[in-house]
């Protein structure tokens, strides 16, 4: 028995997703805001859970085990396990807990090492904007660990905080794309880096 039920990409709202995250870090960690931002970052971290989970979903229901996949562990990591620790920091602050988060440097770590080995995908068959933003998120993944690891000088910090700066204005491009793609509108994303 076949089933031709015809699905619709959600992916569009990963990259909203993305964005909000890696602005929120950006903000962050440029110091835009104060640890009293924290509990406010884990509301909004755990609001992406969603839409990371409906692209990831969408995705690999569309057999595209790169994007599924991404959006996926993204959305694991880059918004539910961040809404934790964001929550856990800022109690910690409050009640004196003693943490230590040099543990999270081994979790993006491992994060930036995965998006890094599978960029090549990005720069083959995604759009000019998917692409640029996914370097910059490895540059801003690479610098956070450090940065958790106790290399937390300014440079690194302006640094990791920067590259999600970029990473969430191509993803901004990249939602817009989507959505309008979806009604078919388009919109300039760029094409793929390699050939």
């Amino acid at each position: 028995m076949g089933n031709d039920t015809k699905i619709a990409d959600a992916g569009p709202a990963g990259w909203i997703a993305y964005s909000i995250a890696t602005w929120i870090a950006w903000a962050a960690l440029c110091g835009f805001v104060s640890s009293k931002a924290l509990l406010f970052m884990a509301c909004i971290s755990l609001a992406c859970t969603i839409p990371y989970l409906g692209a990831a979903i969408t995705q690999l229901k569309l057999g595209n085990v790169a994007g599924g996949v991404t959006w996926l562990y993204f959305g694991s990591f880059f918004a539910f396990c961040s809404a934790l620790t964001y929550a856990v920091n800022y109690f910690a602050g409050i009640y004196g807990w003693e943490v230590d988060a040099r543990i999270l440097g081994y979790e993006w770590a491992i994060l930036a090492l995965v998006l890094i080995l599978t960029t090549p995908i990005f720069l083959k068959f995604a759009p000019a904007a998917a692409a640029l933003s996914v370097i910059a998120a490895d540059i801003g993944l690479a610098s956070l660990a450090l940065i958790y690891w106790g290399f937390a000088s300014s440079l690194m910090l302006q640094l990791s905080g920067w590259s999600f700066f970029v990473a969430g204005l191509f993803g901004i491009v990249m939602a817009v794309g989507g959505i309008l793609g979806g009604a078919g509108m388009k919109f300039p994303m760029g094409r793929p880096l390699l050939k």
